[in-house]
């Protein structure tokens, strides 16, 4: 699958930020048709990567570009926005009540930001399995450049998580930012 890897240095250093092994099972909130599909996803050998996203163009786009992954039993896209899913559903065919996900992945998602998230980040919580990890992450350009996308305060985010009684560590490289936070 190595040569599914292929693409922007931007989602090579997102998924080795959240340190993705072969039998993960990964959410990504929205994913689009980015090159974060392949990143991630391409790293999976026995685990699972399901990506969720609001806009039936963005799927289909994912479906088209990203054909050879999106035929493989384990790497599958829904049509739900967040607000929607809840952990005792099935949507697109697959069933969130035994979801259990090591790690959980949104970049440049702004709800965990703009507003205090709390609803979101009870069912994240309820997401994740034992030991997952939430992963968010912000900026355009790549880990070796300098930073000049637009970012959200650090802190800002730090704060909404351990209101919602997670911990956060932050990391960067270059243009990027990234929180990794787990459940308490």
């Amino acid at each position: 699958m190595a040569d599914l890897m292929a693409g922007d240095a931007r989602f090579r250093w997102i998924a080795d930020t959240m340190a993705v092994r072969p039998a993960d099972r990964v959410l990504e909130i929205g994913p689009g048709s980015s090159d974060s599909i392949a990143a991630i996803a391409g790293r999976l050998d026995d685990g699972c990567y399901i990506g969720i996203d609001r806009s039936a163009t963005a799927i289909a786009r994912a479906a088209e570009r990203h054909a050879p992954l999106l035929e493989s039993v384990r790497v599958r896209m829904a049509r739900v926005g967040l607000e929607q899913l809840r952990p005792d559903c099935v949507v697109d065919g697959i069933d969130f009540a035994s979801a259990g996900f090591d790690k959980i992945v949104a970049v440049n998602v702004n709800l965990f930001w703009t507003k205090q998230p709390a609803a979101e980040l009870t069912l994240i919580r309820q997401l994740l399995g034992s030991g997952g990890t939430l992963n968010l992450f912000y900026g355009y350009g790549n880990p070796d450049a300098a930073g000049s996308s637009p970012k959200p305060p650090p802190g800002k985010l730090v704060q909404h998580l351990a209101a919602a009684d997670f911990t956060a560590r932050t990391t960067t490289a270059g243009d990027l930012l990234g929180i990794i936070a787990r459940p308490r």
